[in-house]
């Protein structure tokens, strides 16, 4: 009796894991990455696009542009064409068409734009077509069965394959490289320009001091 009741719990505890996995929210979602970056930042992102369906392929993405951006370049990837969609001045969406992940597969898409110079979270929400004509939305809160992929941007952030615009080295994950020679938007060279100010004055007090000696002399 007590080996049935072990049998039946473990089928019954394996029974729960499979429905766990199962379930559609235990399945790979399309994410943006990375998942935290710094306001106004100029940040490289990557759209990971899983396929775990078990016939259709994935052939188009759809990426919704979050409020606050107004700059955004894609990069060319094989086989994938991007677009631009654009509500008046605003760019509203980023399309990928013309590639294909196969079941199984993913694509990694990629872009630049430019972070919003607030705090705050970027809900990136986003299509994914397939050639059968189904679309999956993950366009929901975080804990859904679809969610939508998440950046904060925080200024506490890790900068993380951050496009340079003050020309500083980078180490290999695109993040700036330590050097006590690098300014930091330009607050070490405002310290650098106050010290040298300083010393000038003073320069200028101690040869002021002289000529007072020697005419009084």
């Amino acid at each position: 009796m007590h080996r049935r009741r072990s049998r039946a719990a473990q089928v019954l505890t394996a029974a729960v894991v499979l429905g766990a996995l199962a379930a559609p929210g235990a399945s790979a979602h399309v994410t943006v990455q990375p998942t935290a970056s710094r306001p106004a930042d100029l940040q490289r992102y990557r759209v990971i696009v899983p396929n775990e369906e078990s016939t259709g392929s994935t052939t188009g993405v759809d990426v919704q542009v979050p409020r606050g951006i107004t700059f955004v370049l894609a990069e060319s990837v094989s086989g994938w064409r991007a677009q631009l969609v654009r509500n008046g001045g605003t760019i509203t969406q980023l399309r990928w068409r013309g590639g294909r992940v196969p079941p199984g597969g993913y694509a990694e898409l990629r872009f630049i734009a430019r972070n919003p110079a607030r705090v705050g979270a970027l809900q990136w929400k986003a299509l994914q077509r397939y050639d059968d004509g189904d679309v999956v939305r993950w366009i929901g809160a975080a804990g859904s069965e679809q969610p939508a992929a998440v950046t904060t941007l925080s200024e506490d952030a890790v900068p993380v394959d951050v496009v340079s615009t003050h020309g500083e080295k980078t180490a290999p994950d695109g993040a700036p490289a330590p050097a006590a020679a690098t300014a930091d938007d330009g607050r070490d060279g405002l310290t650098l320009g106050l010290a040298i100010a300083g010393l000038a004055l003073g320069a200028a007090a101690l040869g002021l001091t002289l000529v007072r000696r020697r005419a009084s002399g």
